[in-house]
């Protein structure tokens, strides 16, 4: 179980952004305008809302910005839920997460449609957001009170990792927790995340982690046993781009059939949530990223390949250099022929399947000023 959800505040008196509980708590029990939380990642917005609703005993309707960018789905779901009452007769939270997601050019009017629908509800609408000082926020911002929700300090982390080791009966030294907290820059969801590795992997301090494993056992370890850490990936020098290319490289030498199939189904959801990672910042999703590349690639198998498999790094790269390179003397080429043609060097790229036909003529090649042809 991951120790966020382990250890999230089940009572008011938990939470640790204490005043902005206390505002946030009286606007919810005296709802006059629509509420804006907002501050950097991992400092307790959408857990402190949770946490009120439940101590309330209200019913909570949460939807993540990102997937309701435009009118039509901003209408259906939110609108709908607006108009409705609660299931149980209880009150209601209508939570709008990550409104940073609802900006830039896929938005299609969903802010506007947002901001039509906030005086049409009884029911307190708070929206969460990282940075809400976008101009396309301006309109927004006027509607809303804010509250913002500040960047924990080194301290306050470092004390909170501190209760956890002591229920978690952990031997991590007080500097050891400070550097997590340091390193994590106020984001205190991030610094349980790594309180949890350092724990899982029984390493004393995060030096350890600089004793890194090459790709070959870390690749052993996820293809050979059902029992992986979810950041086994952390314990080598690649990057998560890396390797998610040697495991797509080498997981038809180790799975086949319905294994296989499963495995490649989990890698390619780690692929979508590193699409949604840097498309939308949401660095919470790396957790899923590394689960899918290695626990669910594991019990993906129904049985462990007992061959020895020579693990190879991925060829990808060697081709995607060979064709940048290849491109790259093409794209020389026709760019001295548009001088000389007095045409633009896309076009003369379009057309090139035609134009190296004649590239073989020493007087052209010579006219033109070409040292070197296409491969």
């Amino acid at each position: 179980m991951m120790w966020t959800e382990k250890y999230k505040p089940k009572k008011i008196t938990e939470l640790l952004q204490v005043e902005q509980t206390k505002s946030l708590l009286y606007q919810i029990e005296n709802y006059k305008k629509p509420i804006l939380i907002y501050g950097p990642t991992g400092n307790g917005k959408t857990t402190t809302i949770h946490t009120i609703a439940s101590s309330l005993n209200y019913e909570i309707l949460e939807v993540n910005a990102s997937d309701i960018r435009n009118t039509e789905s901003i209408n259906n779901i939110i609108g709908n839920s607006i108009r409705q009452s609660s299931l149980f007769n209880k009150s209601k939270i209508i939570l709008i997460d990550e409104l940073d997601g609802v900006s830039g050019n896929a938005d299609r009017g969903g802010v506007l449609a947002l901001i039509k629908l906030l005086d049409e509800t009884n029911f307190p609408i708070i929206m969460t957001a990282n940075d809400p000082w976008d101009s396309k926020f301006s309109t927004l911002r006027k509607k809303c009170n804010l509250i913002e929700f500040k960047k924990y300090n080194d301290e306050t982390i470092t004390s909170f990792l501190g209760s956890i080791t002591k229920k978690e009966d952990l031997k991590i030294n007080y500097e050891t927790l400070k550097e997590i907290a340091n390193l994590n820059k106020g984001d205190l969801r991030a610094s349980i995340n790594d309180l949890q590795i350092v724990s899982s992997t029984k390493e004393s301090s995060l030096d350890d982690r600089k004793k890194k494993e090459t790709a070959f056992n870390v690749l052993k370890n996820i293809f050979k046993t059902r029992e992986v850490s979810t950041y086994e990936f952390d314990k080598t020098d690649l990057n998560l781009d890396e390797a998610m290319l040697w495991v797509d490289e080498n997981l038809p030498l180790e799975y086949s059939g319905i294994d296989l199939a499963k495995a490649y189904d989990a890698l390619s959801k780690a692929d979508v949530f590193k699409g949604r990672i840097r498309k939308w910042q949401y660095w919470r999703f790396l957790i899923y990223q590394h689960a899918l590349m290695t626990y669910n690639i594991a019990v993906a198998k129904k049985e462990i390949n007992p061959n020895f498999i020579n693990y190879k790094r991925n060829s990808r790269i060697l081709k995607l250099w060979i064709a940048k390179l290849r491109f790259s003397k093409r794209k020389e080429i026709a760019e001295k022929i548009a001088k000389y043609t007095h045409t633009s060097t896309k076009r003369i790229i379009k057309d090139y399947p035609y134009i190296k036909k004649i590239l073989n003529d020493k007087e052209i090649i010579q006219k033109f000023e070409l040292e070197n042809k296409e491969p």
